[in-house]
């Protein structure tokens, strides 16, 4: 009897652990069976610089896109976002149009700002005193004179990244990596405007004296590489002009994007560098930002003021993307800024510094606010404060308005202003009040509820990351320690009634990298 009573036992449990087998989303350890949880376990390899694209993308019965995750990868016209910054969102049923606007407290860099961030730090650029950095400290609500780490001097075309577990950092005509020296500057000209890509350190390398010249160069080096880079070995392209110069670096799939601010287009793909468009020095063609966003590449362009896609083989324009601001002139519009940014694709344009956002499913552009709230809007002139600029004998679009920066920090966006270059403010610029001038080189945040972004802590293994919306917050885990979390509002009704999950695909790109477990918990 006893023996019967022990096989029906060991019987039920083999049933029990067959139907754990068969169940793959079963609740988590530690998630509430009313909690909406993605679980994944990724491997994104070895870390040379390659967009790491999206974890997952999410549709309702309609088709509409309700949540998703993964890695941005754009370049801002002097900075690359953080490539390691996880970002994670849910769409709100209804209000998705809605939004809030605030200003931080100035940096007080003058007339002009550029953003960047590293390991989850918000920072401000200007060229004014020597190249001045500031670091936004979120705990006492104020920016502190504080250069990131790695770096003793940061100018335009410099930064610093996070590769694998180190940093690269590149400044001063020279490349280190934790510290290390791997590039030493050049014996003539200077080595400018770097960009870390598909196990390439990318570079222009510029000659301005007699016989002057630019190149470019892509030198192959990896994390793991115990010597310097060997310039000998980079694969070298002489630009057509000798004063050509880059606004913005991008990828799309295996290839490495340039575009020189003489409208050259230049890609690096299987070991050569190739020109898929020439450049011009009689008529303006630049591109002042690159975005990895779905299957394509976008380009940020002047004078068009539009958004061009690049699929692997020409860009393309897309007319109206974005559109217009009503009251403004068509004419001399530069679209500078790119973000993703709770799903949808966001826009920022010169001269007005007007704010667009894409919502891809109602296939539609939104018109979100100016970034300044002076002067009024006009088509008698193409750029603000026209005849005082003639007045001071400054340029005529000197005060122009741009959106300079958009770095995804937490629940947030910052956006950063500027004047049409990183300027010293002088007490002759009286035509403007204290406020008005105060509102170049400023920094604004942009919240809409479910969004949550987090920098993820490498490993040079698979980690397991959990993004929960837990009743009224939004939590990302890596390796079951807490990343992020953020309070949602009152009444934030995300529907996942139905929803299906498509896994290594979405907004960000497709995913480089090999999900080894996926699990979709949603109550029924």
């Amino acid at each position: 009897m006893l023996a019967d009573n022990m096989r029906i036992l060991v019987l039920i449990w083999a049933i029990l652990l067959t139907l754990l087998a068969l169940q793959p989303s079963l609740p988590v350890l530690g998630a509430e069976p009313t909690d909406v949880m993605f679980s994944v376990e990724v491997d994104l390899g070895e870390d040379v610089g390659q967009s790491f694209g999206s974890l997952f993308e999410v549709r309702d019965s309609r088709g509409r896109v309700v949540a998703g995750a993964g890695f941005q990868d754009v370049y801002n016209t002097r900075f690359r976002t953080d490539r390691h910054t996880l970002q994670f969102f849910v769409r709100p049923e209804t209000g998705d149009d809605e939004f809030t606007l605030e200003r931080l407290p100035h940096p007080d860099l003058d007339c002009g700002i550029y953003l960047f961030d590293l390991d989850g730090q918000a920072y401000a650029w200007t060229s004014v005193g020597g190249n001045s950095v500031r670091r936004w400290d979120a705990e006492s609500g104020a920016w502190v004179a504080e250069l990131p780490p790695g770096v003793t001097n940061l100018r335009s075309g410099d930064g610093v990244m996070r590769v694998g577990q180190g940093l690269l950092a590149f400044s001063d005509d020279s490349a280190t990596y934790d510290g290390r020296v791997i590039l030493s500057p050049s014996q003539e000209g200077e080595y400018h405007d770097f960009y870390y890509a598909q196990g390439h350190l990318c570079f222009y390398h510029r000659k301005s004296e007699d016989e002057g010249f630019t190149k470019l160069y892509a030198c192959p080096w990896k994390p793991s590489d115990p010597e310097p880079i060997e310039v000998s070995r980079a694969v070298v392209f002489d630009t057509p002009f000798d004063k050509e110069v880059p606004f913005a670096w991008g990828q799309w799939a295996d290839q490495v994007l340039t575009v020189s601010n003489m409208g050259g287009i230049y890609v690096f793909e299987e070991g050569r560098w190739r020109m898929i468009l020439a450049p011009d020095d009689k008529t303006s063609y630049q591109v002042y930002s690159m975005l990895h966003w779905h299957d394509r590449l976008l380009l940020a362009q002047y004078p068009t003021g539009n958004v061009f896609e690049y699929q692997g083989q020409e860009a393309k324009r897309l007319e109206g993307w974005p559109p217009v601001m009503p009251g403004v002139t068509s004419s001399a519009r530069e679209c500078q800024t790119l973000s993703i940014y709770r799903g949808d694709l966001l826009a920022g344009v010169w001269p007005w510094a007007e704010l667009w956002r894409r919502d891809r499913d109602a296939g539609k552009w939104q018109f979100l606010d100016r970034m300044f709230t002076h002067p009024e809007i006009t088509k008698e002139f193409q750029h603000p404060y026209e005849s005082e600029a003639n007045q001071l004998n400054l340029v005529t679009n000197h005060w122009g308005q741009r959106i300079t920066g958009m770095i995804p920090h937490g629940d947030s966006l910052l956006l950063s202003t500027s004047s049409k270059g990183t300027v010293e403010w002088k007490d002759e610029y009286g035509f403007l009040s204290d406020e008005q001038r105060r509102e170049y080189g400023a920094v604004l945040r942009l919240r809409m509820p479910g969004n949550l972004a987090a920098q993820i802590e490498w490993q040079d293994r698979p980690i397991k990351l959990d993004l929960t919306m837990r009743g009224d917050e939004l939590v990302i885990q890596q390796d079951e320690a807490e990343l992020a979390s953020v309070k949602l509002p009152d009444g934030f009704d995300a529907d996942f009634t139905d929803a299906t999950v498509k896994w290594g695909s979405g907004v960000f790109g497709p995913l480089r990298g090999t999900l080894t477990s996926q699990v979709f918990q949603c109550p029924e």
